[in-house]
């Protein structure tokens, strides 16, 4: 109640009294919203002629809820394990800033069930409906329309703007719901649905602020999470790319769903984080007898986007999504999306690949993903004709049963940018070299590892913890990289690169890894067997086989070779040496000549060797063995005379690994017999070169 006041009639007491009460108020802050009515429904026990403010005079029906218009703060609590058969919600009225209408339950026990059967409004079934409401959350319920011969639309939520009323719409928010055995007869319906609905002379409906979270959808037909606007084919309506606004959907549980898992259409910035969808693609488990009405469907993805910007896909999981005629896989980046984000999400055994790029998308960034065997419908990429950029950085691809499909792929009109992935390749798969993508430090191991045109490659064990045992996205530690990974500290920095890896660590220590997994702490640093750099002059400790050799002075003190006749060795170091790194600066002096690196050599006749030879300009790779010199392994690069480079191999068990410049131009795993073990040297033929800074590490 208000109390006019009229100072001309107070009393001096008046006065005071109020300036009193109004101290008080000032002190203890502004009054609260009126918190609204709480209705209480019992399935069992109540009563629709109660007034149903109480739990003692609860009513009984859906129907009873049904016929009241509700205002804000108002409460309507379903009795924990009533069953309300042949019911549904379908409310009206809407809450305000700060004072939604809250459906949720009351007492102890399970969720209620609303078990809406074979009812309709209209010819549409649903266990509840929002129609033109804004403000209202519906938490804790089971919905369930069990199997049904009639073919119709039905939806376990159906949130939708239409007809009259129709219009801007706020704060959506659906929590906790149990979902199943649901069976819908097109796309627009399933689990839970948001649908701007009408024709061109209809009133356009949006919505701002949705939160869908921890539900869960099991069982459903056709789609279990989605936002759809009727703008897509109504040429009136404006909001084709922003229907929707400040979407959260979080925390599902997604599975056996008939068409896709969660979709987002026409969204701007919506954040799909923490869930998990499961056997998606005609996978209900129905008895076709009663439902015979399913669409076919050719084509499904686990979680996606369509003509939205700025989404932001993290935490995920998707994993059995079936590839029908097409697609398949758990990831897409659909038709118009751009400015959006795939990042922290773990995918397997999709059967369509892992991830989906379409047409007219543009700018889209794909980073510390983990797919660990999806299958091979597609490749791991589909990149369709007319899409835009692609930026693919810091994943990781392991497969290792019978796919052979491309790793990578191409558009025809945008780039992709390949950088800092690991591409765990057992399978045979195949990679894709073309004009319009690039890669960067790249890690390439199994099959076909020297194909892709990654200058800056490193081929080879990349060193995990334990690859493919992940059994879950916060259970996938075996991709970690072990301490002697050649990864770590290897990788090139991106910019605005999201700031932690797929674990959570903070990015960069030190250099960027290569991968989904940044190490924490410092690197051990290998154990230095032999260091030599002239400096004092001498040589001593080599031993030499022909040509002229001495230390001389090139700005410091190096060993120089000068004979051009002949074949020149020098060779130190300890025999029993077997997995190490050798190193050493070179500088070829003669045109058309050679110089390079001996490694595991047990004398003249047993040894490997890799070397530059500017005869082609080449770096090349031999085996020595009973005196018999074969070359097994050659690169192309570019080789100067008069230049210093540095050549560097690493060998573990029987795998090399060499590097010019830097950069690793040649691997071979050796499948003969391997000398175990063997000192470092130098050889040269009718060449003159020298040599600096040699070093051995293991």
């Amino acid at each position: 109640m208000k109390r006019k006041v009229r100072l001309h009639r107070m009393t001096l007491l008046g006065i005071i009294g109020f300036l009193l009460f109004s101290l008080i108020a000032a002190a203890a802050g502004p009054v609260a919203e009126a918190a609204g009515t709480t209705y209480y429904v019992d399935s069992a026990l109540g009563s629709d002629s109660s007034p149903g403010t109480s739990e003692g005079a609860a009513w009984k029906t859906l129907a009873k809820v049904n016929t009241v218009t509700f205002s804000p703060g108002d409460r309507i609590l379903l009795k924990a394990g009533g069953v309300w058969s042949n019911e549904y919600l379908d409310v009206h009225g809407s809450g305000s800033e700060g004072n939604p209408i809250t459906v949720d339950r009351y007492g102890t026990g399970a969720k209620p069930l609303i078990h809406f059967g074979n009812t309709s409004v209209g010819g549409e079934g649903f266990g509840v409906r929002l129609r033109n409401v804004s403000y209202w959350e519906i938490n804790n319920l089971e919905i369930t329309s069990g199997e049904q011969p009639t073919d119709m639309r039905r939806n376990g939520v159906l949130v939708v703007g239409e007809g009259t009323g129709a219009g801007s719409f706020r704060h959506i928010y659906i929590k906790n719901l149990d979902i199943h055995d649901v069976f819908g007869t097109d796309r627009r319906t399933g689990g839970i649905n948001f649908h701007a609905r009408g024709t061109n002379t209809a009133a356009e409906s949006t919505w701002d602020d949705i939160l869908i979270e921890n539900n869960t959808v099991i069982n459903v037909a056709d789609t279990g999470i989605q936002t759809m606007t009727d703008a897509f084919s109504n040429s009136a309506w404006l909001h084709k790319f922003d229907a929707f606004r400040n979407v959260v959907i979080r925390g599902n549980y997604v599975e056996k769903i008939h068409r896709d898992g969660i979709l987002v259409r026409a969204g701007v910035s919506p954040l799909i984080e923490y869930n998990t969808t499961s056997a998606i693609g005609e996978a209900c488990d129905v008895n076709t007898a009663v439902v015979s009405y399913l669409d076919s469907i050719a084509v499904v993805a686990a979680q996606w986007a369509y003509y939205t910007t700025g989404a932001v896909f993290q935490y995920n999981e998707a994993f059995d999504t079936r590839k029908l005629e097409g697609d398949g896989q758990p990831w897409d980046f659909d038709v118009e999306v751009r400015d959006s984000i795939y990042q922290y999400n773990y995918s397997h055994n999709n059967e369509g690949g892992t991830l989906l790029v379409m047409n007219n998308t543009d700018n889209n960034i794909f980073r510390y993903n983990i797919s660990q065997n999806d299958l091979d419908g597609n490749g791991a990429f589909h990149l369709t004709s007319g899409g835009g950029n692609l930026y693919v950085y810091n994943n990781v691809f392991y497969r290792s049963g019978t796919q052979n499909r491309a790793l990578t792929h191409a558009s025809n009109t945008g780039m992709a940018y390949y950088t800092n992935n690991i591409f765990y390749n057992g399978a045979g798969g195949q990679y894709t070299n073309s004009p319009r993508m690039t890669y960067s430090h790249n890690s390439f191991y199994g099959l076909n590892s020297s194909v892709p045109n990654d200058p800056y490659a490193i081929i080879g064990n990349p060193g995990f913890v334990s690859p493919g045992t992940a059994a879950g996205r916060t259970a996938a530690d075996g991709y970690k990289l072990a301490a002697s990974s050649p990864l770590i500290n290897a990788g090139t920095a991106v910019a605005d690169s999201g700031g932690k890896d797929f674990f959570g660590n903070p990015l960069n220590s030190g250099a960027p890894d290569i991968g989904a997994f940044e190490y924490q702490g410092a690197v051990p640093q290998p154990a230095t067997l032999y260091l030599e750099d002239f400096e004092d002059s001498s040589f001593s400790g080599w031993t030499t086989s022909g040509g002229a050799w001495s230390v001389t002075d090139d700005g410091s003190k190096v060993l120089s070779q000068s004979s051009t006749a002949g074949e020149a060795l020098a060779y130190a170091g300890d025999a029993s040496w077997s997995s190490y790194t050798y190193s050493a600066r070179l500088k070829l002096l003669t045109a058309s000549g050679n110089a390079g690196l001996l490694f595991r050599y047990a004398d003249a006749s047993n040894y490997y060797m890799f070397r530059l030879n500017d005869a082609g300009d080449k770096a090349e790779l031999y085996k020595k063995t009973a005196g018999t010199l074969t070359l097994v392994g050659s690169a192309n690069t570019t080789v100067t005379p008069g230049q210093w480079v540095q050549l560097k191999v690493t060998i573990s068990g029987n795998t090399i690994t060499a590097y010019a410049g830097g950069v690793q131009v040649l691997q071979w795993t050796d499948a003969g017999t391997q000398p175990a073990g063997g000192k470092i040297g130098l050889r040269m033929h009718s060449s003159a070169a020298l040599a600096d800074d040699v070093k051995v590490t293991e």
